[in-house]
């Protein structure tokens, strides 16, 4: 006997296997053959530009420096990375966390919306909403979440509790609240162009990401 719901069992009985979608965070999984597989933040922001991202992250637009000298600096002070697609601003900090700081996004998404998602190699995470210079939601991806209806409608389908993929089902949160999200091909584009620009770690405050920006936001 085999259960006719199974995959096995269609295939024992020369049936038609159930064709089952794919995950929505499926199609993250090009991040673990990056240079971000191990440590990094995305923030995506619509409504602005990549000088006032850069203002937002402490950055001067005037003074870029090469992406290959910050990379080969272990321990330097915070950097990013940014990318302008028309539709949003992509900013990329390989090894970075500033962009899921409650300040940074505040600022960044004054004119618009900004999400971001931190992991790094210690398996935490951050994932962080915002829109017209007020933070949403920001929580480590765990489990169900009681926040904001805007914030829990991007998360929908999305199973935090589940094993594994926690960054890519943070993207796929990111991309839906903001419209665009990153891909390998944006990647590509800002390694291409080797540039990046020196970012301000906030005075006074040297907590990561693990700290609660959003008490209002939690994890049942």
């Amino acid at each position: 006997m085999h259960r006719r719901t199974d995959r096995l069992g269609h295939r024992l009985r020369g049936e038609p296997e159930p064709v089952r979608p794919p995950r929505p965070e499926h199609g993250y999984r090009w991040i673990h053959r990056s240079p971000l597989s191990t440590a990094a933040t995305v923030t995506v922001v619509t409504g602005t530009t990549t000088g006032d991202v850069l203002r937002a992250f402490g950055a001067d637009p005037d003074r870029p420096v090469r992406l290959r000298d910050l990379r080969l600096q272990p321990g330097a002070d915070p950097w990013v990375a940014v990318l302008d697609t028309g539709a949003a601003v992509l900013a990329v900090e390989y090894n970075g966390y500033l962009g899921s700081r409650a300040e940074v996004l505040l600022a960044a998404s004054a004119q618009g919306r900004a999400a971001s998602m931190f992991w790094n190699v210690n398996a935490v995470t951050r994932l962080s909403f915002a829109e017209r210079g007020r933070l949403l939601a920001s929580f480590e991806p765990m489990g169900d979440v009681d926040t904001d209806p805007v914030v829990a409608a991007t998360l929908a389908g999305l199973d935090f509790a589940g094993y594994g993929g926690r960054a890519e089902k943070g993207l796929v949160a990111v991309e839906r609240f903001t419209g665009r999200g990153v891909t390998a091909v944006d990647l590509a584009r800002i390694e291409e162009e080797g540039i990046a620009f020196r970012a301000a770690r906030p005075i006074g405050r040297r907590r990561g990401p693990d700290e609660s920006h959003a008490p209002s936001s939690r994890t049942r």
